[in-house]
């Protein structure tokens, strides 16, 4: 479940400040944001677990770029990991299969083997 906290909106200019991150947390997968005007004296927060919301990860892949990781078979991530963490469907997990995922740095290090909590695929 998404936490999330606001004061106003305004129109983004110079000032305004927004950063998104992730880390891992207890073996899990966490994400925040943080935008702070001070022009308008504005500032919102949000957080969560698992895979960011799409304008959140847009950031954070802007910033820290992705790492493109084989998925099933001996030498890709675990099956049942990746579905779990990116809740993908079954085709979605089969298109995963055959050309990659794209993860964040984060993802990356959780889904790698003895990282995180993930199992056999």
């Amino acid at each position: 479940m998404a936490e999330q906290f606001a004061t106003l909106h305004c129109e983004p200019c110079e000032d305004c400040r927004f950063e998104a991150w992730q880390r891992i947390v207890d073996g899990r997968l966490r994400w925040e944001e943080s935008h702070h005007c001070p022009a308008y004296g504005v500032q919102a927060c949000g957080g969560g677990w698992g895979p960011p919301p799409p304008w959140v990860r847009e950031r954070i892949v802007a910033g820290q770029g992705t790492v493109r990781l084989a998925v099933g078979g001996p030498d890709g991530l675990p099956l049942k990991a990746v579905r779990e963490l990116y809740g993908l469907t079954l085709p979605e997990l089969i298109a995963a299969r055959e050309h990659g995922i794209e993860a964040t740095p984060v993802e990356a290090e959780l889904l790698s083997p003895g990282s995180g909590p993930a199992g056999p695929g």
